[in-house]
């Protein structure tokens, strides 16, 4: 099940990706030869009718595409289209053994594309479910902050000295000031409020085993030097709100309720798997 919920998300997004991209395929290439056309008639082509309506699903079906939406390209896109369907129907590409099959594995796409989000709509989750969800994660979404200062230096035994002059009593800041090559020295080396996840592990790892108004004891390597560091205050932070975590958790409780939609018919199926050798193997719970 470990598995199965790991790669479930990959799944889920192709089967989305798809359900766009097919949406434009599936709607056009049916212009009427025959008939009266169904809505004002933006162009017509050998005979054939394109409606206001059909450039508007174009125009749908495209929606995310990264390319400008000019109303005189998109009717070109559409026309430039419907030639090339006619030119492969007159060639008899739609009778092609291997087109077909593609055909009939886009109609399974298209058809599990609209069973996931079938399922979706079926269910769908109440704000005081999406409540609910918040409740058990936003304890995890508290971190601690640090508010810290430190001076850098190039070599080690500069900072031990730095450090024997702290201990001495010197100043933390003026020290900073006069010795440090960072950017934060002529602020006396304040790095104001920060997440630890946001400097390098060995600086994170040092602050947070500091005690609230100490320096460290011993220089601290990175990249960048050799830091003395001195921590000022510590904080807990305040989770987002729930309205600013809405939209995800809504869309994760979503996935969640595919990968179990998922996950049950699987457990309904017999399901085997031939391995190379043609030993028959039981199917892991994975969806691909």
């Amino acid at each position: 099940m470990e598995s199965y919920n790991r790669r479930t998300p990959l799944f889920l997004a192709t089967v989305f990706g798809l359900s766009l991209g097919i949406a434009g395929c599936s709607e056009q290439g049916s212009t009427e030869a025959a008939g009266e056309p169904q809505g004002k008639v933006v162009a017509t082509l050998n005979g054939k009718s394109i409606t206001e309506s059909e450039l508007n699903k174009y125009r749908d079906a495209r929606a995310d595409s990264s390319q400008p939406q000019d109303e005189e390209a998109l009717l070109n896109e559409l026309v430039t289209q419907e030639l090339v369907y006619e030119d492969a129907l007159q060639r008899g590409l739609d009778k092609d053994p291997k087109v077909l099959q593609e055909l009939e594995q886009l109609r399974t796409r298209i058809l599990v594309s609209a069973m996931v989000r079938k399922a979706m709509e079926d269910n769908p989750a109440t704000d005081e479910q999406l409540r609910a969800e918040y409740d058990q994660l936003k304890d995890s979404l508290v971190i601690s902050e640090y508010k810290a200062s430190h001076i850098l230096v190039e070599e080690k035994e500069q900072a031990e000295q730095l450090i024997a002059q702290l201990d001495d009593g010197a100043d933390f800041a003026e020290l900073a000031g006069e010795h440090s090559t960072g950017p934060t020295g002529k602020n006396g080396g304040d790095l104001g409020w920060i997440n630890p996840q946001q400097m390098v592990p060995p600086f994170s790892q040092a602050l947070q085993q500091m005690e609230t108004g100490s320096y460290s004891k011993e220089p601290v390597n990175t990249r960048f030097g050799w830091h003395v560091i001195k921590l000022d205050e510590s904080r807990q932070s305040e989770p987002p709100a729930f309205e600013d975590l809405k939209g995800q958790l809504a869309q994760m409780t979503q996935q969640r309720r595919v990968s179990e939609y998922i996950a049950a018919l699987r457990e309904k199926a017999d399901i085997s798997i031939n391995g190379e050798a043609g030993e028959e193997k039981t199917a892991p719970l994975t969806a691909e």
